[in-house]
């Protein structure tokens, strides 16, 4: 089995189409949704775009296993 993962960074879920947006029209985005899984339960423990993608590719809250914050100086 192959499995592609399409991740979209920056978008409102309540702007797509297949989650009732209805105010921008996004046929391919639609069209995506029809023909591929869509999760809709899917949650992230943390705010900033880089812990979230680790969270969910590993399914593992991110704090349980690396702290996130600044960078080192």
């Amino acid at each position: 089995m192959k499995a592609v993962m399409v991740m979209y960074d920056s978008l409102r879920r309540m702007d797509l189409p297949s989650y009732g947006g209805k105010e921008i029209e996004l046929p391919n985005f639609k069209r995506l949704a029809e023909h591929t899984v869509v999760f809709d339960n899917s949650y992230v423990c943390s705010m900033p775009c880089m812990p979230a993608r680790r969270e969910i590719h590993t399914g593992r809250a991110n704090f349980l296993h690396r702290s996130w914050g600044p960078l080192e100086p």
